[in-house]
């Protein structure tokens, strides 16, 4: 059994479902990890400028999406392709990793509002998913929700609530919602990533830390596990749950969103789930201070990455 995998390298967390496809499918697996591309030397980039200024030609584009697939050879041959993100690659490198694989497989890791490239590469898959309903009924897609993977428990968290994200225009629900906990002596996490010194002066505080870069899966693993309870604030344009709601489901923490969404799926428990609605000021006590119901074991098994992967190939 061959597998070809392309992935892009959020925050390493393609190592972790490259462990499962190897537990899964005790397969040959060769991965792709979709990079940044770096221009290789100062005429390439020059060359892009003016291809882009006279021409309305993006060569850096297409310089990276056929970077990205020189590695694998016109006589490899797989069993499955499974691919996350494909826009990372142009149509006629699609078109040359799918003819190479006997079943296609695509998942789109965001919302096709937020990524309407996404839309060119449907023609191109046997099998797609998505996590995001509206996608999921608009483009006939597999709905497949994101998963957990780390399910070690610290039973001595130091932290009361943590948050992690892109600042953006989120950060006025993540004020309200922090001085709605402050005033009962939490200790507050928040890590933003910015560099834009304006935003930084304004806004870092005791609670709320400034990333000038992204820290990897495993960094954000071991802050989830420190805290009690994990804050996720979902972007306007996606419905869809992200991965902090699983990071808390595996963990068994509890969880403060404002997707109102999140009380349609089997897992919703209000003990454990508290929903921040707007014009919402403040979150009872009694969330913080009663225990964390444990689920049914097979609802638990279901969003495992385990799961997940056995779904995405069956």
């Amino acid at each position: 059994m061959k597998v070809l995998f392309l992935c892009p390298d959020y925050f390493g967390i393609y190592k972790v479902i490259e462990k499962e496809i190897h537990n899964y499918m005790n397969c040959d697996l060769k991965s792709v990890i979709f990079e940044d591309y770096q221009y290789k030397n100062t005429f390439q980039k020059l060359q892009n400028f003016l291809a882009k200024t006279f021409l309305k030609k993006n060569l850096k584009k297409i310089w990276a999406s056929k970077e990205r697939v020189s590695t694998i050879a016109e006589n490899d041959s797989f069993d499955f392709l499974f691919i996350i993100c494909p826009d990372f690659l142009l149509n006629e490198e699609l078109k040359y990793v799918t003819e190479r694989a006997k079943k296609s497989i695509v998942y789109y890791w965001d919302s096709f509002d937020n990524i309407t490239r996404y839309e060119r590469t449907l023609p191109f898959f046997d099998k797609k998913y998505s996590f995001e309903p509206k996608d999921v009924e608009k483009y006939n897609l597999k709905f497949l929700t994101n998963f957990y993977y780390n399910i070690e428990k610290n039973p001595n968290p130091t932290n009361d609530i943590y948050y992690i994200g892109t600042f953006d225009e989120r950060i006025k629900i993540i004020l309200n919602i922090l001085a709605s906990v402050i005033k009962y002596n939490k200790k507050v996490q928040i890590l933003l990533q910015s560099k834009h010194k304006n935003i930084i002066d304004k806004y870092q505080s005791e609670s709320i830390t400034f990333l000038p870069k992204p820290i990897t899966f495993e960094e954000s693993e071991k802050m989830y596990n420190n805290s009690k309870v994990i804050l996720d604030v979902q972007k306007t344009i996606q419905n869809g749950l992200t991965f902090r709601v699983f990071e808390a489901l595996g963990k068994g923490k509890k969880l403060i969103t404002t997707n109102e969404n999140i009380s349609t799926y089997d897992f919703y428990n209000p003990n454990n789930i508290f929903i921040w609605k707007e014009g919402m000021s403040e979150i009872p006590l009694s969330f913080f201070e009663s225990p964390y119901v444990e689920l049914p074991s097979e609802i638990f098994e279901k969003y495992s990455c385990a799961n997940w992967i056995k779904t995405i190939f069956s």
